[in-house]
């Protein structure tokens, strides 16, 4: 019976995957902060009341996440189970659609709730690297958001990207 060997990746492959991590990364983070500024420029032309609240609601959640994630020092109790990265990806999917299927079809101006949605998004992605302490989590949850923005284009159109 041949045995089988763990290839050991090269040093181009390795490089390769960290440009790919790179791009994934800024690709996610980049498509929720442009929909994030958006939604607040967006909200500043209608009156400077209703910006400063959409201001407001996008550095709530990113704001809580820091705190307790950084300031704080939250533990996770020792006999708490780990979720397999995969459920990072699914849950930041699902999430992503959702966010965006909210963001298509209501146009409130006066209530905030594309900023808080968007910035709640950025805020989990802060909270669970930092949490986790893992690249591996951050990845799954970008890689989330991207298949999240695609499935919305398939199933929502472009619409919102635009707005």
């Amino acid at each position: 019976m041949q045995s089988r060997r763990k290839r050991i990746p090269g040093k181009s492959t390795r490089g390769m995957k960290g440009v790919l991590s790179f791009f994934v990364i800024f690709l996610a983070i980049g498509f929720l902060l442009y929909q994030l500024f958006s939604s607040v420029l967006f909200a500043w032309g209608a009156s400077p009341i209703v910006g400063l609240r959409s201001l407001a609601a996008a550095l709530f959640p990113l704001i809580v996440s820091a705190y307790i994630g950084f300031v704080a020092q939250l533990q996770i109790p020792s006999r708490e189970s780990r979720a397999p990265v995969i459920n990072s990806f699914i849950l930041f999917l699902f999430w992503t659609m959702i966010v965006i299927g909210i963001d298509t079809g209501i146009e409130i101006v006066e209530f905030p709730i594309e900023e808080l949605l968007y910035s709640l998004t950025l805020a989990a992605l802060l909270y669970r690297y930092r949490n986790r302490s893992s690249f591996g989590s951050l990845m799954a949850c970008c890689y989330g958001v991207l298949a999240g923005v695609l499935a919305s284009i398939i199933i929502f159109g472009t619409n919102f990207i635009v707005a």
